[in-house]
């Protein structure tokens, strides 16, 4: 085979691979969200979709803030000034918006809220199922264990991000904490956008890095909520057998080491 020949077939493979590229990424679905700096709640939301949602798992992440770009795609999260969960665009920028996980609460929601309120529930439950199976835990959780744990990880872990998002602290303004936390999620993930001195860093494996970390850390958010959930009939049931075990009933004996005290005070308040 002559050179010609071979040059002729080198290209008509890679033609056919780029055909294949190609066809492969119009069958991935593509979520969007704005370049440059990184923040938790946008990559946190990319994380919620692309690991634990049937819609949009194994998703393109595309980092723009290319409007013409953003309209094409399947989803997009933290940029655009739209929110219209019908299209899939989860943005919380736009001066009219206005939105809360629910009537009882009062934070306005970040990119990270709004897709959670959409699809916190599905994401909570797979996260579980994940973890039992993967321990060989032989427990099965109800429908109410699962709306239950979406609406303790919002209170505990989405909603607290959603604040810190839109400014809103814990305490008054005009009251001096006595100390600063620096190491919550949204200061882990912000870490790793690049400072100022650091040169020709590609920021796109900065925000897949910071994807991991939000990753792990709601992992074991939904772990160590689920183990709260789960000790309540093992609470309950001590409770109830207290007697059994003094005659005067002010001796509670568990069966195994597991959160009791937020169980224990909710069931001594309805004896």
């Amino acid at each position: 085979m002559c050179i010609r020949d071979r040059t002729q077939s080198t290209w008509g493979n890679i033609q056919v691979l780029i055909k294949f590229l190609r066809f492969f990424m119009s069958q991935t679905k593509q979520i969007g969200t704005h370049s440059g700096t990184f923040h938790a709640d946008e990559v946190l939301g990319c994380v919620m979709l692309t690991k634990y949602t049937q819609l949009f798992q194994n998703a393109n992440i595309v980092r723009t803030r290319d409007q013409n770009i953003l309209d094409k795609l399947d989803a997009v999260i933290d940029v655009g000034r739209i929110y219209d969960a019908s299209i899939h665009r989860y943005d919380h920028h736009q001066g009219e918006f206005n939105d809360f996980f629910s009537q009882n609460h009062n934070i306005r929601l970040s990119s990270a809220g709004l897709v959670f309120k959409h699809f916190g529930r599905e994401v909570v439950e797979r996260i579980a199922k994940d973890f039992l199976v993967s321990e060989k835990l032989d427990i099965q959780l109800s429908p109410e264990d699962y709306d239950q744990l979406y609406l303790r990880i919002y209170n505990t872990f989405i909603m607290p991000l959603d604040a810190t998002d839109n400014g809103i602290d814990a305490y008054p303004q005009d009251v001096e904490p006595r100390y600063r936390q620096t190491t919550a999620l949204e200061h882990r993930v912000s870490r790793l956008n690049p400072t100022w001195f650091e040169q020709n860093i590609d920021q796109d494996e900065r925000f897949r890095e910071a994807m991991k970390i939000a990753d792990d850390e709601l992992q074991w958010q939904v772990r160590t909520t689920m183990s709260r959930v789960l000790a309540k009939p093992y609470v309950e049931k001590a409770v109830d057998q207290r007697f059994n075990v003094h005659e005067s009933g002010a001796i509670i004996k568990l069966e195994l080491v597991c959160p009791w005290k937020e169980h224990l005070y909710l069931s001594l308040i309805h004896i």
